[in-house]
């Protein structure tokens, strides 16, 4: 008799994806599951009755893609406890008291050497949290060095350089895993001389505003209002992604802005657009939008159904921060103020926002700019248009004339 359909233990929902199998030490394999609705990964054990001639499905109730899940292999079985601070701390424990199921590397390392560096990462990643990392810094590092363990011997330096040299990756992938391993080995005290990979700066791509407006326009109601929010204020996934109800001001139309990766702290106005948009999100929470994992897989499978829809790749290659590119580009094109673009990023150096005058430059080389134009005689009529953004430019037979781009 066919197993039961498994359903999702986070929403319910039987929309799953297969996501491979996990062999364990004694033999038999464990089916790991991806829920197409909430981005929920679990992994399910089946045990086989022959008295019943059924089978019996027990799910381990752990986020297995969550960042404290991510720096091993071992995937330890945790119980939800209450009280519970951390999974990585719980998994520290349980590495230390038992010995874990594991797989062989390929390469023959040894079980006992795959637990070792289980271990030192996670303890890695534990000091990176008590040091106040983020969670995404924490997972990133944590996919890092779980990706190097199981290719080569990550305690082993120049096992790792040897597979470095011949990693087909680019050079700004290889510089950010070097860049991660300076802190592994500093933490472990293992000496290494790290090579040399430069960082590649690329000129980031801009859509076309038609092209993000579609994407807005086919999400869903609280996936759209974050697009929007993007395209109006620039501001960083991760700022938009922790805004609470408070920081919506529906009377002045302004957003405050609780800013990230060292930038500025930024009051920013928001359209009548995006109010309405934000009006129709139910408020479950003191929190607006859902957490990032669940964000980007909403947003990844729906931009992938317009591309193949629309047979436009151009949309496969926008992301959350290709909003904030195009809100920098076409705010210098308007303005031509590259301080004002800075103070609007939340950028404390200069030298990052410079960028969008070269993509101003490449993109409107070939055309025209255009202008209201408009007279005044007395000065109540030059007051007017100044005060609605116009500026002046001369004065010819008595009238001063003022412009302002479209």
């Amino acid at each position: 008799m066919q197993p039961l359909q498994p359903r999702c233990p986070q929403c319910g929902s039987k929309r799953l994806w297969r996501d491979g199998l996990r062999d364990l030490a004694d033999g038999s394999s464990v089916q790991r599951w991806l829920c197409r609705n909430c981005g929920y990964r679990f992994s399910e054990t089946s045990c086989s009755h022959s008295e019943h001639s059924r089978h019996v499905q027990k799910f381990q109730r752990q986020i297995l893609n969550c960042a404290d899940a991510l720096p091993y292999n071992c995937q330890v079985c945790v119980t939800e406890t209450e009280g519970a601070k951390n999974l990585a701390a719980k998994a520290v424990g349980a590495l230390a008291e038992e010995k874990p199921k594991v797989e062989k590397w390929a390469a023959g390392a040894t079980e006992k050497m795959l637990v070792d560096v289980n271990g030192k990462i996670l303890e890695f990643l534990w000091y990176l949290k008590k040091q106040g990392c983020t969670e995404t810094t924490i997972k990133d590092y944590g996919s890092k060095l779980k990706y190097l363990a199981k290719q080569t011997n990550l305690l082993e330096p120049e096992a790792v350089k040897e597979f470095l040299a011949k990693a087909s990756m680019n050079e700004t992938s290889k510089h950010n895993y070097v860049a991660c391993l300076c802190g592994f080995y500093a933490f472990t005290s293992i000496s290494w001389s790290p090579p040399i990979y430069k960082k590649v700066c690329k000129i980031p791509f801009i859509p076309t505003e038609q092209e993000l407006e579609l994407l807005i326009a086919n999400s869903s109601k609280s996936l759209s209002a974050l697009l929007q929010l993007l395209k109006e204020t620039g501001m960083r996934v991760g700022e938009a992604l922790r805004l609470k109800w408070a920081d919506i001001d529906f009377e002045r139309r302004t957003v405050r802005v609780t800013p990230e990766k060292g930038s500025m702290p930024r009051i920013l106005p928001i359209s009548e657009k995006a109010i309405a948009m934000f009006k129709r999100i139910p408020t479950k929470s003191d929190k607006i939008f859902p957490s990032r994992n669940v964000a980007q897989t909403i947003f990844y499978r729906r931009r992938k159904q317009l591309a193949y829809k629309l047979g436009n790749p151009r949309l496969l290659k926008i992301g959350f921060h290709t909003f904030r590119h195009w809100k920098a580009t076409m705010e210098y094109h308007k303005t031509k103020d590259i301080i004002h673009v800075k103070e609007l990023l939340g950028h404390r150096n200069i030298q990052n926002t410079l960028i969008y005058v070269t993509i101003d430059n490449a993109i409107f080389q070939n055309t025209t700019e255009e202008f209201h134009v408009r007279t005044a005689k007395t000065v109540e009529e030059a007051i007017k248009l100044v005060e609605v953004g116009f500026e002046y430019v001369t004065t010819i037979e008595d009238a001063q004339i003022f412009r302002k781009r479209k």
